[in-house]
């Protein structure tokens, strides 16, 4: 009887031993600067005065959301940013996507080719763009030139509009390989039979498109257009390398404002308030992503 109580208690925390590492690994990496990152939000910490913390409680989140102009402006470059990338990003996706589906030989190959910009780190494509954004010595300036399309060489990020439409340019070339996956692997799991049944029937390609590919596709789309909301919400080194925020303010994202608020203007305290609205406004979206699975789920049961 005590041999067997003591196998009952081993296989209770037999689990837990096992996982320790991983567990105090977790804490240590994930739980512990979260918690501390909240715990400063709190406080009034500021480097440039010195390190000494008072507490304020929900000032600096007040401040956030009522009384910050600069932050309210990233929100909105931030919006201006996702909205056309979102866009042209599914359309240019669903269309790699359809061309890939009737590709009889080669797919692996040439799928591989067309995911290596998803490949490449932010902050390399940024840095391989800028270069090629260059006024004097890039590429497109002088290729410009050279097939008579510019006359002189040309600021890509003298002006607002500009400046945003380099970056979701970058932005649309860098994850629209990533939609392309995505929406493929969606295309590949409608049944063929289907096709051949509206083929018999004698439907063309656009209305086989229209009435069977577009709407078992609807939540693929929405998967993928919701993992790449919530990623361009935390868009950093892109904005970085590519613009640093300019000319002025007009491409400051969230994120990027948030890493001037702690390493530039040295308000910790005001950085970490502001890195946890980000994660709010995250945790909104993924609810309401797992909201519309839900709510598919209960219609097709």
């Amino acid at each position: 009887m005590r041999l067997f109580a003591l196998t009952v208690k081993r296989k209770r925390w037999e689990p837990w031993a096992f996982a320790s590492p991983s567990l105090a690994l977790i804490a240590l990496v994930i739980i512990f600067p979260l918690a501390y990152s909240f715990w400063l939000s709190l406080n009034n910490f500021d480097l440039s005065v010195g390190a000494e913390y008072e507490f304020v409680g929900a000032k600096n989140y007040q401040e956030v959301l009522f009384r910050d102009p600069r932050f309210m402006g990233s929100v909105w470059n931030t919006a201006v940013i996702i909205a056309p990338s979102l866009v042209l990003e599914l359309i240019l996706g669903l269309g790699l996507a359809l061309l890939l589906s009737r590709v009889a030989r080669g797919r692996p190959i040439i799928t591989a080719l067309l995911a290596i910009p998803a490949m490449v780190s932010p902050v390399m494509a940024a840095m391989a763009w800028r270069m090629m954004f260059g006024v004097k010595y890039g590429a497109i300036n002088n290729l410009g030139l050279q097939l008579g399309l510019i006359d002189v060489y040309f600021d890509w990020f003298a002006s607002t509009a500009l400046a945003l439409m380099s970056v979701v340019l970058v932005e649309v070339w860098h994850n629209t390989p990533f939609m392309m996956l995505v929406l493929l692997a969606g295309i590949q799991s409608i049944p063929q039979e289907l096709y051949d049944a509206a083929k018999a029937d004698g439907a063309r390609p656009w209305q086989s498109f229209w009435s069977i590919t577009l709407p078992l596709l609807k939540f693929t789309m929405v998967v993928g257009v919701m993992i790449r909301l919530i990623d361009l919400t935390k868009l950093f080194g892109l904005i970085f390398v590519l613009t640093y925020g300019g000319p002025g303010s007009s491409t400051e994202t969230v994120a990027f404002t948030t890493y001037l608020a702690g390493f530039k203007d040295f308000r910790m305290s005001y950085a970490a308030a502001l890195s946890y609205v980000i994660v709010g406004g995250v945790l909104v979206l993924t609810l309401l992503f797992m909201w519309i699975q839900r709510l598919r789920e209960a219609r097709t049961a």
